[in-house]
């Protein structure tokens, strides 16, 4: 038996594990940059079996851990997709054959813009943000948005500032998406986050950001 073959069968083997233990899913597949999960880019329901990352099926996956093994027919997937169904929102970011698809539960929906700089060269009448001057890199993606990276003190200044929170944000890789220190992230909430730095990981960028004050 070849390696493509047994690809196959192993693809196969998974896709019947999901149908005992899983979900039914609608997968989504983007087409651009914005609304990955429209209707128009579904394209399969399949069943999918979601388990802890080490396999475990015995205890509660606890809280602030996105990763998951999945078990499906990965033959018809790849790398960007997105997984809808009873469980959540998940994209997939890797898939490793013989292992299981490694799969990150969204539980927000995030756009990021960039924000051009001056419109003129020399002195402008205006040196804030103008709407018109940003430049929309990813719109409406569901992503993984939690507590955690590098924090930064209040911009006051002052000796006893507090510190403000950091988060992380993680994404699919999207063709065309290239995103930069500074970019500005706004989730479903209108909460806004400045990029503070980039990770390229596979499949995923995880950015880290800080909260911006409005």
């Amino acid at each position: 038996m070849d390696g493509v073959r047994l690809a196959d069968r192993l693809a196969y083997g998974a896709g019947c594990a999901a149908r005992r233990m899983g979900y039914l899913c609608d997968a989504y597949r983007p087409s651009g940059l914005a609304a990955p999960i429209d209707l128009a880019n579904r394209f399969l329901r399949l069943a999918v079996a979601l388990t802890l990352p080490g396999g475990n099926v015995s205890a509660p996956s606890g809280f602030g851990v996105p990763f998951r093994q999945a078990f499906a027919d990965w033959s018809y997937l790849r790398v960007g997709d997105y997984l809808v169904g009873p469980e959540g929102t998940a994209f997939v970011a890797a898939i490793e054959p013989p292992k299981p698809m490694l799969v990150i539960l969204t539980n927000d929906v995030i756009t990021i813009s960039r924000n051009e700089g001056a419109a003129l060269p020399g002195l402008n009448d205006y040196g804030a943000i103008l709407p018109r001057t940003e430049t929309v890199l990813l719109a409406g993606f569901p992503a993984s948005l939690l507590a955690g990276g590098l924090s930064d003190r209040t911009r006051a200044g002052l000796p006893d500032d507090t510190k403000v929170a950091g988060f992380i944000a993680i994404v699919p890789r999207v063709e065309g998406f290239d995103p930069k220190i500074a970019d500005m992230v706004v989730n479903e909430r209108r909460d806004q986050f400045v990029v503070t730095s980039v990770e390229s990981l596979r499949g995923i960028y995880r950015l880290s950001m800080t909260p911006v004050s409005s």
